[in-house]
């Protein structure tokens, strides 16, 4: 009559050791390999890649084990309805897309200078989509929802200000030695980019989706941190971020106030 209380009481203990043994790991992964960039490799590129990775992924791990102890890990499932709903995203797909600078590749004005560095570079692209959107689209925007839920317009308002605080995030790229002008431009796209992948999830209901477009949107947007040279922003890449841009843009604020419209009915 004392298994029960006894697998319970270890059931308890195990989540509790698994609960700190991931914030231990998270923690120390973020001092060493973020703020302090303890030397794993020789290759200084590859050894903060590395670095980067390992931190985000445990970071991201630890988020993880969080939400299945508190049962909310419904996000991560793959409905069957996946590739009708993937029809939606084509607009937001394309603007991940021609944010890659094509065209200044084809002319010479960008040179990849570490195309060694390509197979880490990924594995780092897919491990900040994936903590990123866990996080804030995985987590924030339904904490958000949920407070503006009974109020005016709650698909906008969580919009805009869970798309705000995602922006602002961004601020501790100051911290790291990176220019105010740059981080600034960061705050505006980061900011877009959050309300775009919003919308995304209140659509879809598939974090897959979204990570896939945010990866595919830093993919071409940090090759100059790390594997290449030059400048990305020629005239052809403004035309067609701006085009594809304002019709992404159209998409979604029409799916906004069809979500509103329904929610309302």
């Amino acid at each position: 009559m004392f298994v029960k209380p006894y697998n319970k009481s270890m059931r308890k203990y195990s989540r509790f050791i698994i609960t700190v043994s991931l914030f231990v790991l998270a923690a120390f992964s973020l001092v060493f390999f973020e703020i302090r960039q303890t030397k794993i490799l020789s290759d200084g590129a590859a050894n903060e890649l590395l670095g980067n990775v390992i931190s985000r992924v445990s970071i991201c791990a630890l988020f993880i084990w969080i939400m299945h102890l508190n049962g909310n890990l419904g996000f991560l499932r793959v409905r069957r309805s996946l590739w009708r709903r993937a029809l939606w995203t084509i607009p937001c797909f394309l603007v991940a897309v021609v944010n890659f600078p094509f065209s200044a590749l084809i002319s010479g004005e960008l040179v990849m200078v570490r195309a060694d560095l390509i197979g880490l570079y990924i594995v780092y692209i897919v491990a900040i989509a994936l903590l990123e959107e866990f996080v804030f689209r995985g987590i924030v925007v339904a904490l958000v929802f949920n407070y503006f839920r009974r109020g005016r317009r709650p698909y906008i308002m969580t919009t805009v200000v869970a798309s705000a605080f995602f922006s602002l995030i961004h601020l501790t790229n100051l911290f790291s030695g990176a220019m105010f002008g740059s981080v600034l431009l960061q705050l505006i796209y980061s900011f877009l980019l959050g309300a775009m992948l919003t919308v995304v999830i209140f659509k879809t209901r598939n974090i897959w989706l979204c990570v896939l477009i945010h990866a595919i949107f830093n993919f071409g947007g940090l090759l100059t941190v790390f594997i290449a040279r030059g400048n990305p922003w020629d005239l052809v890449f403004w035309v067609l971020t701006a085009v594809f841009g304002i019709l992404c843009a159209i998409h979604v604020i029409a799916t906004l106030n069809k979500l509103e419209k329904e929610h309302v009915s």
